[in-house]
Formats: C-alpha cells, sequence, structure tokens
C-alpha cells in the first residue's frame, strides 16, 4: 500500500495550533487528517501546503458539538487514512471569555462538550476502531494555567480540568491498546482581540526562561507524545516554566 504507514486525525486543524501540528506531522512522514467547522478555505489550502513538502492529507467538516455524529468522523477519517489511522490529536477548543460572575450555564455547557465531551468521545470512538493496530495514540491538549490557575475563562478552565482527569482515565482504561497523553502549552498565541503589538510585548518577557513559546515548539511535543512508545498518562507542559508565575488575571488584560 503506497502513501504513509501511519495517519492522525488533528481536530481544528486548519488553523493555530492545530495547523502546525499537521504541518510537524506530514513533515514527519505522517499522513494527516484535519477536521474543520467553519474553516473550509483554511482546510483546502492546508492541504496543498501539506502536500508541497510532501506529505498527504485529508480534510473533513464535522461539529463537534454533534455528539451522536463524532463515532462517524473517526470511521470517516479512519476511511480517509485507508485504514492507517493510528493518531487522534484533540486540539479543537472553544475559547470563551467568562469568570464565575459573568458565567451563564449555556456557555458552560457549550464549552464543556467541545473541551471535554467531544475528546472523551472521540477517543471511545478511535480505541474502537483501532484495535490490535500497533503504535496507537491519542494527545489531549490542556493548558498551562492548570498548574497555577486564575480566575479569567472559568468555564474553559474547568472543561480543562475536566480533560486532564479524562486523560488520566483513558490512560488506564485504554491501555495497552492505546497509549494517551496531553501537551500544556503556554503563552503561544494573542488571545482573541489582543493587540499584536501587546502579545510581542509579554511572549518573551514573561516566562522564566525569557524565552516565548512557539507553535513548533507545540508541534513538536505533540509528535514526541504521538510517537514516544512508553508514554502513556502524561502531561507535556510547554511553556518556557510560565506556570510557576502567579497571575491575578489573563495574559490578555496584562
Amino acid at each position: 500500500m503506497s502513501g504513509p504507514a501511519r495517519w492522525a486525525l488533528i481536530t481544528g486543524g486548519a488553523k493555530r495550533l492545530g495547523r502546525a501540528c499537521a504541518l510537524e506531522l506530514a513533515g514527519a512522514g505522517w499522513g494527516v487528517v484535519v477536521q474543520y467547522r467553519s474553516s473550509a478555505i483554511p482546510a483546502v489550502e492546508l492541504l496543498d501546503e501539506l502536500r508541497k513538502v510532501g506529505g498527504e492529507g485529508a480534510a473533513l467538516e464535522a461539529d463537534l458539538t454533534n455528539a451522536k455524529g463524532l463515532p462517524a468522523l473517526i470511521e470517516d477519517a479512519d476511511n480517509a487514512a485507508g485504514g492507517r489511522l493510528v493518531g487522534l490529536v484533540n486540539c479543537a477548543a472553544r475559547f470563551d471569555h467568562d469568570d464565575i460572575h459573568s458565567m451563564e450555564p449555556e456557555t458552560f455547557e457549550a464549552v464543556m462538550r467541545v473541551n471535554a465531551l467531544a475528546p472523551s468521545l472521540l477517543a471511545k470512538a478511535f480505541a474502537a476502531r483501532t484495535p490490535g493496530r500497533a503504535g496507537c495514540a491519542i494527545v489531549n491538549f490542556l493548558d498551562f494555567k492548570l498548574a497555577n490557575p486564575y480566575p479569567d475563562h472559568f468555564s474553559y478552565t474547568l472543561s480543562k480540568y475536566a480533560l486532564e482527569g479524562a486523560t488520566q482515565l483513558l490512560a488506564r482504561a485504554l491501555a495497552p491498546g492505546v497509549r494517551v497523553n496531553a501537551v500544556a502549552p503556554g503563552y503561544v498565541l494573542p488571545a482573541p482581540d489582543q493587540a499584536q503589538a501587546d502579545f510581542e510585548r509579554l511572549h518573551d518577557s514573561l516566562p522564566p526562561l525569557k524565552r516565548g513559546v512557539t507553535m513548533e515548539d507545540i508541534s513538536g511535543a505533540v509528535r514526541y507524545l504521538l510517537e514516544a512508545e512508553a508514554l502513556t498518562g502524561q502531561t507535556l507542559f510547554v511553556d518556557g516554566g510560565l506556570r510557576f508565575r502567579s497571575f491575578e488575571r489573563d495574559m490578555s488584560f496584562l
């Protein structure tokens, strides 16, 4: 069978960190299936980029809020991969701003559905679809703030705590067939509506290492976790040590 021997599905893979992960994996010989909801044009453009670097890819439109449709997403991704799907990267997330005073039940439930329920259901369907395949692995996206939380993005942060717990539970439940790990990125991209100049002012000054985290740092960590056959149930913080600092507000308010 021609083409990559192993493929990964990346949710939210058309833009930002998902896109960086797709390019990283393609450069290392992986085939990539990119899930998107409304980013059809960036997804198509990304597939062109993957081909230019000698990679192979496919794009699938799917709504992660539709819990009943998630097993079909895994099935479609596996079919697109020619039955060689062995990786799942749960990158897609909602990042609504709220705190305990402004939090509304509707927002809380919507964030939890995308950030915690969908990755769990996808992991369930992935494990059911890939029994007996070598090298199966899941990487969940968490957040450095879990190590030293502040009250902004209340619903989002709680959803990442839930996904952190799911990572531990899944690592036990799916062993030995599927490894499950997580990456916790630091301050790698501007917050929504944050000015680029403000982001650049803070990016290298905040981490103890005085070196801001790049998207390539994150994507390299994701590839490592997908390929590290002795690791499961681990969270890799890629934050320049930022979790050792305490903040009262989100980066965009500093």
